[in-house]
């Protein structure tokens, strides 16, 4: 009977350390959604369509350097941490060997970075790809998987939080030109930096004193290594297509600029590239996209460290049990976040991004469905594949969406420019949903999964088709923007609720409980 007591005090516990790292999660991501919501319009304006794709360009050469950096740790160090969260002396032991591997890959990435810097091999990018070399100091700083491992997400979330606002009053008193994207990418890559040093204040909390001489890093070699190669497929549809947009589109344009030369007001012929505007339309439409769909994978850094114990536990049923909830979460706000921005684009983009930015309508509508492609294939591929170690199928399903998605990139973005590049992305990520899926098909039910999306699907249809043709006859603001928001979050949720949706009820009774233990 004791037992039994001590057990279900556990799960409350559990329950309760569960829905506070997600409240610390959902509350930094709707950070996120809030700075780029106040950053956006400025940046669109002040560094134009041409800025923005310059700094999207140099950001995807950035990525494959903070790649070698990171070297796979990110799920890895999470995992191997959480599955020794009752063990100071081990978790002090796998944080030491971990950081001396990643500060050795670190600096071969940082040596890499300035080589092709002095060789001239970045050419009209070199200024702004040597201020990412703080970006790449920044992944060697990283510490955040040892909180993750922990669930302790309250201190990610308060010193990011800090440092992401210092961040945006940095970007609105210093960038205020086009001119200005290297302060844009100082402001970003130095916000990092300081957000990953900021953490090692709290290490001894975690860390007891262990010799020197029991360190064996070299053991996390071949285990991250494994992870690596579904890490850099991953990269390739993640940044590969801006990399490519910037490679495949040759043809430039000249335009007339105003210019002081000599304190005088000159007309001066400028020659630009159709790479970095096209770039600058693939940007702002994925950024707008990918910060709504945070709410949706901000799960995944919550449930990764829980289902990795489950694992670790031997209790199959609570983890199968997490899957579903994970995956009935993504469905019921994937499906009506999907079919909500395709039909509030028209209306948002205009007065969001200002003029010049039409081309950003249809590329954020054909981004849309990543918001439930993506959800889903985070709960099956590293909630489950990760989390259960089972890291060769996670790779071979990585591979195979990256090697879509290089293949389609070359295909179509020569023809097509930046709708090639949305279109690999969707087939790839798709592609990758589905052989997840079919490679889970005997522990987890796709039926189950289909049957779960029925009532979302019904009431995220009515939703679309109010709020669609409410926005044909509002002029683009953001008070309209605002009243289609509401007007369709209103309809979804009055009719999940009419059709008695399970899901939503236990959210309410989540909220109200949480609300009476406070």
């Amino acid at each position: 009977m004791q037992n039994r007591k001590d057990d279900c005090i556990s799960s409350n516990n559990d329950n309760k350390t569960l829905g506070k790292n997600y409240f610390f999660n959902v509350a930094y991501q709707i950070l996120c959604i809030i700075v780029p919501l106040i950053t956006a319009p400025y940046l669109a304006r002040v560094l134009t369509a041409n800025g923005t794709g310059q700094y999207s360009f140099s950001n995807s050469l950035c990525s494959y350097l903070v790649l070698l950096a990171s070297l796979g740790f990110g799920y890895y160090a999470q995992r191997t941490i959480a599955a020794h969260k009752n063990d100071k002396k081990q978790q002090t032991l796998i944080f030491w060997e971990i950081i001396l591997v990643r500060f050795v890959s670190t600096g071969l990435a940082l040596g890499l970075n300035l080589l092709l810097y002095y060789l001239g091999v970045y050419q009209s990018y070199s200024q702004l790809m040597l201020w990412w070399s703080l970006n790449i100091v920044a992944t060697g700083f990283d510490i955040s998987f040892l909180f993750q491992g922990n669930e302790k997400f309250g201190s990610i979330v308060l010193r990011n939080s800090v440092v992401k606002i210092a961040s945006v009053l940095c970007i609105f008193l210093f960038v205020k030109n086009e001119n200005h994207v290297w302060i844009y990418v100082l402001c970003i890559a130095g916000s990092t930096l300081a957000a990953n040093l900021s953490l090692w204040i709290s290490l001894p909390k975690f860390l007891v004193s262990v010799k020197f001489s029991d360190l064996h890093p070299a053991r996390h070699i071949i285990p991250t290594l494994r992870l690596f190669v579904p890490t850099i497929a991953l990269s390739i549809y993640l940044v590969l297509d801006k990399t490519l947009i910037g490679l495949l589109i040759p043809d430039t344009y000249v335009v007339e600029e105003i210019q002081q030369i000599n304190g005088v007001d000159t007309v001066v012929s400028v020659t630009k590239k159709y790479s970095d505007l096209e770039n600058g339309y693939y940007e702002q439409a994925e950024k707008i996209v990918k910060t709504a769909m945070t709410i949706i994978t901000s799960l995944t850094t919550v449930m990764l460290p829980r289902n990795s114990n489950e694992h670790a536990a031997g209790n199959k049923n609570g983890l199968i049990n997490n899957i579903y909830l994970g995956t009935k979460y993504v469905l019921v706000l994937g499906i009506p976040m999907t079919l909500g921005i395709i039909a509030v684009a028209p209306n948002l983009i205009p007065w969001f991004l200002g003029d010049g930015y039409e081309k950003c309508i249809f590329l954020m509508q054909l981004f849309a469905p990543l918001c439930l492609v993506i959800g889903l294939s985070n709960v099956l591929g590293i909630q489950y594949l990760v989390a259960t170690r089972q890291d060769t199928k996670y790779t071979i399903v990585t591979i195979t969406g990256a090697l879509i998605n290089l293949t389609l990139n070359l295909c179509l973005i020569p023809f097509l420019w930046s709708y090639g590049a949305v279109i690999a992305t969707l087939v790839a990520e798709s592609s990758i949903c589905i052989i997840l899926l079919i490679m889970t098909r005997h522990d987890i039910s796709g039926k189950k999964i289909l049957l779960q999306s029925i009532k979302p699907l019904i009431s995220g249809s009515l939703m679309f088709a109010l709020v669609y043709f409410t926005q044909l006859y509002l002029s683009p603001s953001w008070y309209f923007t605002l009243l289609l928001v509401f007007e369709g979050a209103g309809v979804y949720l009055a009719s999940m609720l009419i059709l008695k949706d399970p899901f939503i009820f236990e959210v309410l009774r989540l909220f109200k409980r949480n609300k009476l233990d406070q």
